[in-house]
């Protein structure tokens, strides 16, 4: 559709680039699978992309899973361990739902897409990482900004680029599309004979309003 054929041209048209790029968009629009095609397209195809579930990082252990740790640094740390930005050094460096990012740790994160300097928990030797830096949320930040809740200044490094994905509704035209590649997919990984859907069922598919976005397609057509 016009709508994604607009977003998907300035992800391409960005994606050699080392920008920092702000993917937004409701839950369920794809925006970590166009994370994954930026990084496809890019220069850094051939290296590593790592995603940080911002979400589920837990406030203690957050600067050893993004920066790594060496051993005796804490309570368990039985040996050094390698972060997510080492894993990515090279490479790109996603950060899934960034609005769930603990505010705490904002400023460390602040300092590495500013220098991309950091240092390993227990190691005050100071590296550098060589990493692209993709974000995604479905939270309003700005908004976030101005209660408090997320660093200003961290937004404008985070959206050099912004990309945002628009919900399925706004683009019911790809629907059939969509639902006939899950179909096929589906039919493929459960070993059933991929059929077509009636005319019926997909007016129905093209009619409702999927508030669940691409994925309540996905998992729709997988039931």
């Amino acid at each position: 559709s016009p709508a994604m054929r607009r977003v998907l041209e300035l992800a391409r048209s960005v994606a050699d680039t080392d920008a920092s790029v702000l993917i937004l968009g409701e839950s369920g629009t794809g925006k970590g699978v166009l994370a994954k095609a930026i990084h496809g397209w890019s220069s850094r195809s051939n290296e590593n992309f790592v995603t940080v579930n911002c979400p589920g990082l837990s406030g203690e252990l957050i600067a050893s899973e993004l920066f790594g740790h060496i051993r005796g640094a804490f309570t368990g740390a039985t040996e050094n361990k390698l972060g997510r930005v080492d894993q990515a050094d090279g490479g790109t460096l996603f950060f899934d739902e960034i609005g769930d990012f603990p505010i705490a740790m904002q400023p460390k994160l602040l300092r590495f897409i500013q220098d991309r300097e950091y240092e390993r928990v227990g190691d005050p030797v100071t590296r550098k990482a060589d990493v692209r830096i993709l974000a995604a949320t479905n939270h309003d930040l700005a908004g976030m900004v101005a209660e408090g809740r997320f660093r200003e200044d961290l937004l404008y490094r985070l959206n050099v680029i912004t990309l945002e994905l628009p919900p399925l509704r706004d683009h019911p035209e790809d629907i059939a599309d969509l639902a006939r590649r899950f179909l096929f997919r589906f039919a493929e990984s459960y070993r059933r004979q991929a059929r077509e859907f009636s005319p019926e069922a997909m007016d129905f598919l093209v009619r409702y309003g999927w508030p669940g976005n691409i994925r309540e397609l996905r998992n729709a057509v997988e039931y």
